[in-house]
Order: structure tokens, then sequence, then C-alpha cells
């Protein structure tokens, strides 16, 4: 057994009924109290001694995984690199043949609804031709426009394995609209979240003595174990 693991071990003993120890132990009287307190003081010796002793292991294996993470990185930067290159490249032209695609098809539904209007008119003229009364004229002009769906040819084909996905994204370009909106009911709630940081900063600095609607201030008892 080696050093290390004959010091782990001894941890290992000292730790073992710690917890069932604090748990035992109720402070009842100034003589439980003290004897909690100095325990206290013994577990927070101890976890120091412990902290202590992995520091140099700690060291030296966070040295190790970031000379990893070093020669990861600079292997990865040209892969990356690379690959923002052919992303943006595929996604401006998957935009830009979509484009293409649709103003195609919008130019076929026109002429679609331009053959459909033409052929209704040639309808009612042949109706008046026949001798069709105004009711009968009418009943095909207000008829549906039978317009037949246009059929478009994509205008490439998509690489197997490779998928451009639409991500819709919001941004706030006024808080204070935003906030003014939600007080109004026009937004939800959920839209915006508590900055607790800023919170917890005006908590010290006024000590409770500011009223804030929305917010409680409160205060937090922490016991704090140094040296014997």
């Amino acid at each position: 057994m080696g050093i290390g693991e004959v010091v782990t071990d001894q941890f290992e003993q000292k730790t073992g009924t710690l917890v069932q120890q604090a748990k035992a132990l109720k402070i009842v009287d100034q003589a439980s109290y003290d004897l909690a307190a100095d325990r206290l003081l013994g577990v927070a010796a101890l976890r120091r001694e412990i902290v202590e002793h992995h520091a140099p292991m700690k060291q030296k294996t966070h040295a190790a995984w970031q000379e990893v993470l070093a020669a990861e990185k600079k292997l990865l930067r040209p892969v990356e690199d690379a690959e923002a290159l052919y992303r943006v490249a595929i996604a401006a032209y998957d935009i830009d043949q979509r484009r293409l695609e649709r103003e195609a098809r919008e130019r076929a539904e026109a002429e679609a609804r331009r053959v459909a209007e033409e052929q209704r008119e040639h309808e009612v003229e042949q109706a008046e031709a026949q001798g069709a009364d105004a009711e009968e004229v009418a009943a095909i002009c207000n008829a549906p426009l039978m317009v037949e769906p246009p059929r478009i040819e994509p205008t490439f084909q998509p690489a197997r394995g490779v998928s451009v996905a639409a991500t819709w994204k919001g941004e706030v370009t006024s808080l204070e609209l935003l906030v003014k909106a939600i007080a109004a009911g026009r937004a939800n709630i959920s839209l915006v979240q508590a900055n607790e940081v800023a919170i917890n900063q005006l908590a010290r600095a006024t000590r409770g003595t500011l009223q804030v609607p929305g917010i409680r201030f409160f205060s937090q008892s922490n016991v704090r174990a140094g040296r014997r």
C-alpha cells in the first residue's frame, strides 16, 4: 500500500462517522453547544487538511487537462473555421434556391389563375350566346374559381446528410417597452427574468431598509468556522 493510499485510508476512517455524530448531537444547553462548536472546528480543520492533501494532485491533473485541451483546440480551430465557412455558404445557397422556387411558384400560380379567369370569361360568353339569363350568368361568375395547383421542379437536390433548418429567434430592442407591454397584459411575464445578482446586491446595500414591490428582502444566518 502506497503512501497516498495510507493517507486516504486514514481520512476515510476519520470521516466515516462524522455525519452520524452530527445527527446524534442535539444542542440543548451550553455544554452541548460548546461540544458542537468544538466538533465544527474539528470538522473544518479536517476539511482543510483533506483539501491541502489533494491540492498537488488536482494541480497536476488540471495542468495535464489544460495541455490536452490546448492540443485539441489547436487541431479543432481549422476544422471549426472550415465547417463554419461551409455552413454559411450552404445556408446562403439554400436560401437563394428557395427564393427562386418561391418566385417560380408565385409566377406559376398567377399564370394558372389567369388561365382560370380566361376560362370563366369564355364560359360566360358561351352561356350568354346560348341565351342564359342574368341569374345563370351570375351563378357562373360567383362559382369558386378552379385553379389547378402548379407543379414546380426543385432548383437543386439537397445533399444526403446535410439539412438546413430555419431557426427563429427574438431579441429585446427596448426593455422598457417590453415591461410596459407586460404590465398592460399584451405580453407574457415569462418573457422577462428577475436579475437575482442585482437584487442580492441591493439587499446587501440596503439591509432590508428598502421596500420594492414584488421583492422580499431577508437575511440568513451563516455559521463560520475558523481555526482553534
